[in-house]
């Protein structure tokens, strides 16, 4: 950071953690109530009745995954794995799939619940080499993540994985998809 920019931004930091703290001050934000609207086998669809931070009673549409599986610190895993080979640049894997609610493909990292009793890393290498057919070593995993927060609850763990491109097992990969394909 410019030292010129340095107080400027701590002078706007400032500004917004003290606005922060009057509209804090103003309501307590909770929940009221949910209402079921519509459940299936793996969301359900709910109307949530809330107060804002000015004390307004207001209404939001949340998706929620039904089930709560055991010993499971989040609802899915996310993997950022690296290819590494001799003699090559690094590559990013990514998955391409067919997404109904956008009606179309979309460019992915490989990722999936995590499975009753399942370590968000196991389910990182599980779901590699599902829908890769690559084997990996995990590097890093983060703590439970609500990636839209602002539509649902779901939990998201990041998984690095490192795949050496150089084993035999990594050479010529084959997808090895269930039925559910997501």
């Amino acid at each position: 950071m410019q030292p010129w920019a340095e107080g400027k931004n701590l002078t706007l930091l400032k500004m917004a953690a003290e606005t922060s703290t009057e509209v804090a001050k103003t309501a307590k934000q909770s929940v009221l109530k949910e209402e079921v609207i519509v459940e299936r086998q793996w969301l359900k669809l709910s109307e949530t009745t809330y107060t804002d931070p000015f004390g307004k009673t207001r209404t939001w549409e949340t998706v929620k995954r039904t089930g709560n599986k055991k010993g499971v610190t989040a609802d899915g895993v996310a993997v950022i794995a690296v290819l590494q080979r001799t003699l090559h640049y690094d590559c990013i894997v990514l998955v391409k799939q067919f997404r109904p609610p956008v009606n179309g493909y979309c460019l992915e990292f490989p990722a999936g619940l995590i499975e009753e009793n399942e370590s968000a890393e196991s389910a990182a290498l599980r779901e590699l080499k599902e829908e890769t057919g690559y084997k990996g070593e995990v590097i890093e995993c983060t703590p439970a993540l609500c990636l839209d927060p602002g539509m649902s609850n779901s939990t998201t763990h990041i998984v690095s994985v490192i795949i050496n491109g150089d084993e035999a097992e990594n050479t010529r990969p084959k997808q090895n998809l269930d039925d559910g394909g997501t």
